[in-house]
């Protein structure tokens, strides 16, 4: 776990501007929802929204990943979350703990929290249900439109953008445990396409998180290459590719897919 990082770590992390914001957002209370796991740490930090945050310890060196537009970049955000675990770590709940108490419920009290949880967040049956007579291909397109169809006129705010995208990114992953690796892989394209086509024209109040879009370009080329079908879905997938990579934006936004492009022998 991360019990190396100093404060000279984090002095050296971020800027002045970043680290004073940063220590001003800890002492405000403000980094809520405080996660340790075996890589580093995760927790939320609220200033003008809500914040995703994300800090990786690889040995001696730092790497975090936040929401808001400085992405993979240092960030007052990030700051925070530091500054929370060099002075109250034992704020920081483990993921091995979090699991353990979970095992320990019964089945019964799980069903009722997670029915409860529906009833705040009705997207989360989308986890257990489909609607009736409709695939699940269908109703995974379906789901990414209500996020990504927008009105011509209508200007994107990306921030609420990649926190509406959280819960679509847990299923994919969740497809892929499963074995649906196809649906992983149509659910992460939907997504990507949208995404692509809202820069090519222009509708976002301002740009999209570094490194966000060339990350949801990451997994679906690794979700598309490890599918144990590949060779059934290539036709499929060479389609996607081909649509991707013809966006106006897919180079600017690091959209590459190379290691995809050489296994379907393109170029």
């Amino acid at each position: 776990m991360p019990s190396r990082i100093t404060p000279l770590d984090v002095k050296t992390f971020a800027n002045d501007v970043q680290y004073r914001n940063g220590l001003k957002l800890f002492q405000d209370g403000q980094v809520k929802h405080r996660f340790q796991a075996n890589y580093g740490l995760q927790a939320t930090v609220r200033s003008d929204t809500a914040y995703r945050i994300e800090m990786i310890v690889d040995g001696e060196q730092l790497f975090g990943k936040c929401t808001c537009h400085a992405g993979n970049s240092p960030c007052e955000h990030q700051t925070a979350v530091l500054l929370a675990w060099l002075n109250e770590p034992q704020t920081f709940t483990s993921y091995q703990l979090l699991r353990k108490s979970i095992r320990l419920k019964e089945k019964n009290e799980l069903v009722d929290i997670l029915m409860n949880l529906i009833e705040i967040f009705p997207e989360l049956g989308r986890f257990f249900v489909t609607t009736p007579g409709m695939d699940e291909k269908t109703a995974l397109c379906n789901d990414v439109a209500e996020i990504l169809d927008y009105p011509e006129t209508e200007k994107v705010n990306p921030d609420e953008l990649v926190e509406l995208l959280q819960l679509l990114f847990i299923r994919s992953r969740l497809l892929r445990n499963e074995g649906k690796w196809q649906n992983s892989r149509i659910l992460l394209f939907q997504i990507l396409n949208r995404i692509l086509s809202i820069v090519d024209n222009q509708k976002m109040t301002k740009p999209f998180p570094e490194n966000f879009i060339t990350e949801i370009a990451d997994d679906y080329e690794d979700v598309s290459i490890n599918d144990p079908d590949f060779k059934e879905h290539e036709n499929e997938i060479l389609v996607e590719t081909k649509m991707l990579l013809d966006h106006d934006c897919a180079e600017t936004e690091g959209v590459y897919l190379d290691q995809l492009r050489y296994k379907l022998q393109l170029d």
